[in-house]
């Protein structure tokens, strides 16, 4: 047992604890289990007690929190390795500590007992008083983009770079049987120094530190994307990321958040590129706002072609603002398939497999890498909707009601009347007034009125007919009703759709 590292585990939840304990089989792993404490204060007693070689602690605690606690046990133990369990939200507060002394962190999401001995692995050479191995290049730049505070002998590497400039790429998107190769062929280009990072597991991307002579930046940035059109070329998936130039090393972790996470959200949009590079990126221009209302409205006037028309057409613009929210973008889908089953069960159409299956939707979409794959789920989603409409239409009109209906699309402009097209077709004014409201959620005169608004819009965008003209071409004695209508069902009046409709052209 001698020989066994020892853990000391501080977390306020006992079901943590418990869990923790239970995930591995400590002594076979080299490990064994010294302690538990419910909070800092109790960690410092058993510390001082039992000695540990390692402390597992949450962040998150009364008394005194893990914070707090870091400072304390690296001050008067600084041999203690330290290892932080955080929540995403905690994130930015757990990277404070990494300046007191901790070894790793692991999120409590992700916490299970592969990660949990990878992790103890990772840092148990270090204890037990074996001298630390030191650090490598790639190590002490990957503390400088994490925020560390380096040692002075630390700081000291990072002044051996030879030249005055440098570039952090990312390479994205390897498949595990070709990184190695392609990594290489990275770290082997044509210039004098470059050193390979890290790979950034969430973001299956390689981080590559370049260093260059000033009047090499062309040439570099040129063989960046050379390579990586080669590599495209033969059918890898891969993509290349380049950032600004920089100068000074201390930038690097600015340049890390600001120029290269951006590249890497902007990529969520324009994966058809094969290399983005800060400062020469493609114009964009911020989508048009969505109007719901307007779209629910149209949805339950039944007009679903022109409803999911509308919604396609908003889909390609927000693909090409690559400036966008990612989580914003991927919530926008979410809520509108959210909408479209609440507004169809409303409707009384069958919706319980659409009902089954959006949760898959919603997830297929939140993990979804571009927007192309996400997009591409939504619309399996309105393929979906669109064949539910397609049987529930064939099985709810028949041949007479879509003959009636056909009639109304043909005869706009003459005087209709429910009581006329009840007697013409052969129904019951009373059954024919129920179908409309039940099926379009309007009376029949709301839905004629609809129907010759609907030519009219037509009508203007695409003729310079007066206004009066259109109102009786349509149907309508009165142009001022006309306009009154018009403006109820469009928000505007005849002559401002009629301008708005130009400028688009």
């Amino acid at each position: 047992m001698s020989g066994l590292y020892k853990v000391l585990i501080v977390d306020d939840e006992m079901l943590i604890r418990k869990g923790i304990i239970n995930y591995i089989d400590w002594e076979r792993e080299g490990f064994q289990i010294a302690g538990e404490a419910a909070n800092g204060k109790e960690a410092m007693q058993m510390i001082e007690k039992v000695e540990p070689d390692i402390l597992i602690t949450d962040i998150v605690m009364p008394d005194l929190d893990g914070t707090e606690l870091v400072k304390l046990a690296k001050a008067k133990y600084p041999e203690l390795e330290i290892i932080v369990l955080s929540s995403f939200e905690n994130f930015d507060y757990v990277r404070s500590t990494f300046q007191n002394g901790v070894a790793d962190y692991i999120l409590k999401p992700k916490l299970n007992g592969e990660e949990l001995i990878k992790t103890l692995r990772r840092i148990a050479p270090a204890t037990k008083g074996t001298a630390k191995k030191a650090a490598s290049m790639e190590e002490v730049l990957e503390k400088r983009i994490q925020g560390y505070t380096l040692p002075s002998h630390e700081e000291q590497m990072l002044k051996d770079f030879p030249y005055d400039r440098f570039f952090l790429t990312a390479i994205c998107w390897l498949d595990s049987d070709m990184e190695g190769q392609v990594l290489e062929s990275f770290m082997n280009l044509g210039v004098d120094k470059k050193a390979l990072l890290l790979p950034e597991n969430e973001n299956d991307f390689y981080l590559l530190l370049i260093n260059f002579p000033v009047e090499q930046q062309l040439s570099v940035k040129q063989e960046l994307i050379n390579l990586t059109n080669e590599h495209r070329g033969t059918g890898k998936n891969i993509a290349s990321l380049i950032s600004m130039p920089f100068s000074f090393i201390d930038e690097l972790k600015n340049i890390h958040e600001n120029s290269l996470q951006k590249l890497y959200n902007y990529l969520f949009y324009l994966s058809g590129e094969s290399v983005l590079i800060d400062g020469e990126l493609p114009e964009t221009e911020k989508a048009n706002t969505f109007r719901l209302s307007q779209f629910i409205e149209v949805f339950k006037q039944k007009k679903f072609d022109s409803a999911i028309a509308s919604l396609e057409r908003h889909v390609e613009q927000l693909t090409q603002d690559y400036k966008q929210d990612i989580f914003e973008f991927k919530s926008w889908l979410e809520n509108i398939i959210f909408n479209i089953i609440v507004l169809l069960g409303n409707m009384k159409y069958r919706v319980e497999e659409l009902e089954q299956g959006k949760y898959q939707y919603f997830a297929d979409i939140n993990e979804a890498k571009t927007a192309k794959s996400a997009v591409a789920r939504f619309e399996e989603f309105l393929g979906a909707v669109q064949s539910l409409l397609a049987d529930h239409t064939k099985a709810d009109r028949s041949p007479g009601i879509q003959a009636l209906l056909d009639y109304i699309d043909e005869h706009y402009a003459d005087s209709l009347s429910l009581g006329a097209l009840a007697e013409h077709f052969h129904y019951n004014p009373s059954y024919l007034s129920s179908y409309f409201s039940t099926h379009f959620h309007i009376g029949f005169s709301d839905y004629l009125n609809h129907v010759r608004i609907a030519k009219a819009k037509e009508i203007l965008a695409t003729s310079r007919s007066s206004v009066n003209l259109v109102s009786e071409m349509v149907g309508y004695g009165e142009p001022s009703y006309f306009c009154k209508v018009f403006k109820r069902i469009e928000g505007m009046s005849p002559g401002r759709y009629r301008k708005k409709s130009s400028a688009k052209m």
